[in-house]
């Protein structure tokens, strides 16, 4: 018996290895349906009604086969646009976009107003339509715009993600299949109570490690799937600003403050040209000074020696 439960103990430590070896996902916890374990007193928590679960859709199917792919070789696409849109009449703009949301079969994520620094109305709002129809919502809703001022789209391919998702919760239902056949096993063992007891509640453990994982992985499957079924619009509305007419004379005209203007700039100039004056008196004056007087002194030495000579 005691090799039996050291078979046991080497069993669940080659199942926790086995189970790490996937990377840990981030935690983004959803529903998932009741399995096989809650025949064994595993508390499981069940779906939504509302929302039912990818395992119960699929009916234990390919979760692959179940996403939301986009028509373009088969590709999970997550597409978002930005538009900047001007428009005659934000409010009547407003309205027509909830319409359009409406007929698309979309939703309305967030919807802001709020006033320009002329005091008009303007908005932002942010819209989801079925990706199938995301071209179709772009063009209806340029229709609106009397400019477009601008646009920018982007896609973002999850496929790879989701297939290491998919490959990842299949790996994790090994396990969880493996715990639970485990478990039966050891239910059904005769033995000593307490090592039988200790050996459920550490499967129990790595049961409860193994079920939060999966519905880790599930929640972000689901996750994807959301975000790629749907397309994510962010409409700037900005109302039209009415051109002003230039008037004939432009506003502030007034010729005597001009020749105003004028007669101080020209004051200032011969002010400019008297500092001049004075500067070059000041400082260059001195210096010819000095300058003549040694040139007369040189002049009257060179005569000196002249009338000597003779």
């Amino acid at each position: 018996m005691e090799r039996w439960y050291r078979g046991l103990a080497l069993a669940l430590v080659f199942l926790g290895l086995l189970s790490t070896c996937a990377p840990a996902a981030q935690p983004t916890p959803a529903p998932s349906p009741p399995g096989e374990a809650e025949e064994y007193g595993m508390l499981v928590p069940a779906p939504a009604p509302d929302q039912p679960s990818l395992s119960r859709q699929a009916g234990g199917a390919d979760y692959l086969r179940y996403a939301r792919l986009t028509q373009e070789e088969g590709r999970m696409i997550i597409s978002t646009a930005q538009l900047t849109l001007i428009v005659n009449d934000v409010a009547t703009t407003l309205e027509e976009v909830w319409r359009l949301v409406e007929r698309f079969q979309g939703y309305t994520v967030q919807s802001k107003s709020y006033r320009t620094a002329t005091d008009n109305l303007a908005a932002s709002v942010t819209i989801r339509v079925p990706s199938e129809r995301f071209g179709e919502a772009l063009a209806e809703l340029r229709k609106l715009a009397w400019k477009v001022q601008s646009e920018s789209t982007s896609g973002e391919d999850v496929t790879d993600q989701y297939v290491d998702l998919e490959a990842r919760l299949r790996a994790q239902k090994a396990t969880e299949e493996e715990l639970l056949a485990l478990l039966r096993e050891v239910r059904q063992s005769e033995g000593n109570a307490q090592e039988k007891a200790e050996a459920i509640l550490s499967i129990y453990q790595r049961l409860g490690e193994v079920r939060t994982q999966i519905e880790q992985i599930q929640g972000q499957m689901q996750y994807l799937e959301k975000m790629s079924a749907m397309a994510t619009i962010t409409l700037e509305l900005l109302p039209r600003e009415p051109e002003v007419e230039k008037p004939v004379v432009e506003e502030g005209f007034n010729p005597l403050r001009t020749l105003r203007d004028a007669a101080r700039v020209l004051v200032q100039v011969f002010q400019g040209l008297v500092n001049v004056l004075i500067w070059v008196a000041v400082v260059a004056l001195p210096f010819w000074v000095v300058l003549g007087l040694l040139v007369f002194l040189w002049v009257r030495w060179r005569r000196r020696r002249a009338v000597r000579k003779m």
